[in-house]
């Protein structure tokens, strides 16, 4: 059984919209589970997906840039699909998080999303996805 982490990281507002991500300890061949769950508007999904060892940390570190005004976006982009994301701001400082959830390479079956989220919760967010990478 895998042991549960206790870092988990929520991008938006835990009683609101949100993508939760649970990195779990064991990484196999370069692969760390997480569980994952999203809410946003009625519509809620969670379920067991991998990211590739450096994936996190990529994110984490566009949304530290994109919080030092270098970037205009920060994208989770994963070769296996369970979870893509990018964070952008308007011309009125709203940050905006759409993105799609998938369960299982390949399928149809997926949860698109798009929220708003509060930007002071940005630079944390960043520290967790970063340090997510070194969980042991």
């Amino acid at each position: 059984m895998t042991k549960r982490s206790e870092q988990i990281i929520f991008i938006g507002n835990r009683e609101a919209d949100h993508v939760m991500i649970e990195p779990l300890s064991e990484v196999l061949g370069g692969w760390r589970s997480a569980n994952i769950a999203v809410k946003s508007g009625v519509w809620a999904g969670h379920y067991t997906g991998q990211f590739l060892l450096g994936e996190l940390t990529k994110f984490g570190k566009e949304i530290e840039a994109f919080c030092r005004n270098l970037k205009r976006m920060a994208a989770l982009v994963c070769v296996e699909h369970y979870l893509q994301m990018t964070i952008t701001s308007d011309n009125r400082g709203v940050i905006h998080v759409e993105g799609r959830a998938c369960d299982r390479l390949g399928a149809k079956t997926t949860l698109e999303f798009e929220f708003e989220i509060d930007r002071t919760t940005l630079p944390e967010i960043g520290r967790l996805l970063v340090e997510a990478d070194r969980l042991d």
